[in-house]
């Protein structure tokens, strides 16, 4: 196989992989929203909101990757 499409295969099984952890985290992110939202005790609150925080510092690190790599 030439090299410029071994290469265009791995760059679109790179962007295929991005685009799922993309896809995990957002459903997680929607998860926890959810959890957020059904939720009253104090508590759980605190580690509902560190976790949407974890998840969207996770998800806007992979949507950076997937834009610097696609772009």
């Amino acid at each position: 196989m030439p090299k410029n499409k071994r290469n265009e295969k791995e760059r679109r099984a790179e962007l295929s992989r991005y685009a799922g952890e993309i896809g995990e985290i957002r459903g997680s992110l929607d998860e926890a929203y959810t959890h957020f939202n059904n939720t009253t005790d104090p508590d759980t609150l605190d580690a509902c909101i560190f976790e949407i925080s974890a998840l969207r510092s996770r998800y806007n690190t992979a949507l950076k990757h997937y834009r610097n790599r696609y772009y």
